[in-house]
């Protein structure tokens, strides 16, 4: 299986190339108002309006200032994007590679994790795509595209 590889700091992250439509350098966002910490706004990607939810604040990580990456993802709910502080490429993982979570690391994490790939000397996180996206914007994104 291929996968995206994104960096939050210093941890790697995969996501499922087929899952990813295109990776974009970091952009404006119109912010939309009493929208949760995580959700960065939205961008128009040729006349479509794409929600944009910080990886960091989505994963409980310290927030970064620094400018990031937007990797826009396909799901059940419609395209939205993951800004992550940078993607690092796409790597060949084997499933039997996977070692499945077993909810040991606690909070929402567990929600979206499938697994934890060994690649050379690095450790991926691999994510389920459509956990990412909190149930209350699954659930308005459903309507919009209805």
């Amino acid at each position: 299986m291929k996968f995206v590889v994104f960096s939050l700091g210093t941890e790697l992250y995969g996501l499922p190339i087929e899952k990813v439509e295109r990776i974009l350098p970091e952009m404006g966002v119109t912010k939309l108002p009493r929208t949760p910490k995580m959700f960065l706004g939205v961008f128009d990607l040729r006349g479509d309006t794409i929600p944009v939810l910080d990886a960091r604040a989505r994963f409980e990580m310290k927030s970064h200032e620094e400018s990031g990456t937007f990797i826009v993802i396909m799901t059940e709910a419609g395209r939205c994007s993951l800004r992550v502080d940078r993607v690092d490429g796409i790597r060949s993982i084997d499933e039997a590679d996977i070692q499945e979570e077993m909810g040991v690391t606690g909070g929402q994490l567990d929600d979206f994790l499938v697994g934890v790939a060994r690649d050379g000397q690095d450790l991926i996180v691999v994510l389920e795509p459509e956990a990412i996206l909190p149930s209350s914007m699954r659930t308005k994104m459903e309507k919009m595209a209805a």
